[in-house]
C-alpha cells in the first residue's frame, strides 16, 4: 500500500504562515482531511484547517511544543460519522529533517486518543513542514504503527511535490537536454509524475507527445473513439491503415510511446469517461491532469475531479471559427489551469448552467434533446467545429510551458497571474491573466475525496 498526502495551494500557504508566524518557535495545526483509496493507494486530501492558537499552548519553543488535545474534540464526532482523517501537523523551525523523539511520544499519544473515538480502522496522519515549505509525514494505523508517506503534493499556483525516496534517477541521454533548460530536479520530478489526459485527438495528441519526449514517467490515456479519416490531418503518429481498420486512438498513441522506447508507462481506457469508474479511479491517481475534450460536461466533470482530489487541471481549447466562404474568420486558443478551491471553468465563464444541462441531455438522451433543441427550450451544442495540427500543437505548447513553469517556477511574475493564457492569431495577441474569484460551491468540496453521490452528482450512475 502507498500513502500520500495533497494539499491544497490555498491551505498551504494558510499552514505556512500559521506554522511560521516569524518568533522562531514551533507552532501546530489540524488538518481534516478527506479519503481517496484505489488500487493500492491510499490518499488523505486536506479538506479543512483547525488552526491551534499560539496562546492556546503551554509550551512553543524551538524544538518542542505541547498543546491542548481536547480542542478536537468538537471536530472528532464529524469526522467519525463521515469516514474523514485527521492530519496534526506541525513546523520545525530548526529545519530538522525528521521526527523527533518527542515527536514520537506525542504522535502515539494523540493517535491512541484519536482511534479510540473512531468506529472505523482508517488510517491517519502526522506531518512536519519546514522553514522551505518542504513536508513530509506518515500515516499511523490502528494498532499505532507508522509508514512514511511515499508522496506528499500541493496543487497550487505552483505544483509542490516532495517524495519519501529521494534517490536520482540515472540520467538517459535523452534527458540531457531538458536537464539544460530546467535543471535535474525538475527532470527527476517529471519522471516521478503520473499524468492524465483525456480526449487523444485535436490539442490530446501533441499533449501527449510532448509529455511523452520530456519523461513523464507514466500516462494515463483516455478516448473512447477510432481514428477516422477526418483525424489524420491532426492526431500524430496515426495512419490510414489505422483509420481503415478503426484501430483505438488509445491504442495508436500507446504504440507509438511504445515505440519511442524511453520507458514511459502507459494506462489506456478506450471507453466513455463518464461511464468507466476504473478510468476515472485511474485519473484521480494522476498527480496532473490535462483536459483536451470538447464538451461542457467533460469539462465540468474534470474540474469536479480537481477539486474533489486536488489534482492540477489543465483545460485546453481551440477556436476556429469560418467566415461562411471558404475562409477562417477567427482562429483563438485558450489554456485554463484550474487549481482546488480557487475559481473553476463555469465561474470564468467558460460555460453556463444551461449548457451544462444541454451538454448532458445531449449525451444522455439524444432524440429528447433533438426534440428540445427545436422547440427552443435548449441550447445548441456546436459539436464539430475545424481543426489543424499546426494550432493545436500551439495550445498544446502553451499548457505544457505552463505546466513546466509550475514546477519549476521561471517567470518574473507569480504564475498567479497566469491562471488564463489566450491568444489570438487573428488579432495577434497573447494575453494572460488571474482567474478571478473563487467557485464558492466547489470550494465547499475542495479535498473532500470519497463521498457518495460520487462528487456529490445525485443521479449519478456513480
Amino acid at each position: 500500500m502507498r500513502y500520500s498526502l495533497r494539499i491544497a495551494g490555498k491551505h498551504y500557504e494558510e499552514l505556512k504562515q500559521h506554522l511560521f508566524p516569524g518568533d522562531g518557535k514551533e507552532a501546530v495545526a489540524i488538518a481534516i482531511c478527506g479519503r481517496s483509496q484505489f488500487n493500492n493507494s491510499d490518499r488523505l486530501l486536506v479538506h479543512e484547517i483547525i488552526k491551534i492558537p499560539h496562546e492556546s499552548c503551554s509550551v512553543r519553543s524551538s524544538d518542542q511544543i505541547t498543546w491542548p488535545t481536547q480542542l478536537l474534540i468538537p471536530a472528532l464526532e464529524r469526522v467519525s460519522k463521515r469516514s474523514l482523517a485527521i492530519l496534526k501537523i506541525h513546523s520545525h523551525p530548526t529545519g530538522y529533517p525528521y521526527f523527533s523523539s518527542t515527536d514520537d511520544s506525542s504522535d502515539r499519544e494523540l493517535f491512541e486518543s484519536i482511534f479510540g473515538w473512531m468506529e472505523d480502522e482508517y488510517v491517519h496522519g502526522s506531518a512536519v513542514m519546514l522553514p522551505d515549505g518542504k513536508i513530509f509525514g506518515r500515516i499511523f494505523k490502528a494498532n499505532l504503527s507508522s509508514i512514511p508517506l511515499d508522496k506528499v503534493s500541493v496543487a497550487g499556483d505552483d505544483i509542490k511535490l516532495w517524495s519519501n525516496s529521494d534517490e536520482p534517477i540515472e540520467k538517459a541521454a535523452f534527458q540531457l537536454r531538458t536537464i539544460q533548460a530546467f535543471g535535474e530536479g525538475t527532470t527527476q520530478k517529471l519522471k516521478k509524475l503520473k499524468v492524465g489526459v483525456v480526449g487523444c485527438s485535436g490539442t490530446g495528441s501533441p499533449t501527449i507527445e510532448l509529455l511523452t519526449r520530456l519523461g513523464v514517467g507514466e500516462l494515463v490515456l483516455i478516448d473512447p473513439d477510432v481514428i477516422e479519416q477526418k483525424n489524420l490531418n491532426r492526431i500524430y503518429n496515426s495512419t490510414m491503415d489505422d483509420a481503415l481498420n478503426a484501430n483505438f486512438k488509445v491504442d495508436v498513441l500507446k504504440s507509438a510511446i511504445n515505440r519511442i522506447g524511453i520507458g514511459t508507462i502507459t494506462h489506456t481506457y478506450s471507453s466513455n469517461i463518464f461511464k468507466d469508474r476504473l478510468a476515472v479511479q485511474d485519473l484521480i491517481d494522476c498527480d496532473v491532469i490535462f483536459g483536451c475534450v470538447d464538451s461542457v460536461d467533460g469539462r465540468h466533470l474534470l474540474n469536479l475531479i480537481s477539486s474533489f482530489y486536488l489534482v492540477p487541471y489543465f483545460d485546453l481549447g481551440v477556436k476556429l471559427i469560418s467566415d461562411g466562404k471558404g475562409g477562417i474568420d477567427q482562429i483563438m486558443g485558450t489554456v485554463h489551469y484550474i487549481q482546488p478551491g480557487g475559481s473553476s471553468l463555469r465561474t470564468r465563464g467558460v460555460y453556463t448552467e444551461e449548457d451544462l444541462r444541454a451538454a448532458a441531455m445531449f449525451r444522455e438522451n439524444r432524440e429528447f434533446y433533438d426534440e428540445q433543441r427545436k422547440s427552443g427550450y435548449i441550447v445548441n451544442i456546436n459539436v464539430d467545429s475545424p481543426a489543424v495540427i499546426s494550432i493545436n500543437t500551439q495550445v498544446s505548447s502553451m499548457a505544457i510551458n505552463d505546466f513546466l513553469a509550475r514546477i519549476h517556477p521561471f517567470r518574473y511574475d507569480s504564475n498567479r497571474e497566469f491562471a488564463i493564457n489566450r491568444f489570438s492569431l487573428t488579432d495577434g495577441y497573447f494575453m494572460n491573466e488571474d482567474g478571478g474569484e473563487p467557485d464558492e460551491y466547489l470550494a465547499k468540496f475542495t479535498g473532500r475525496g470519497d463521498m457518495n453521490p460520487f462528487l456529490n452528482l445525485t443521479g449519478s450512475n456513480w
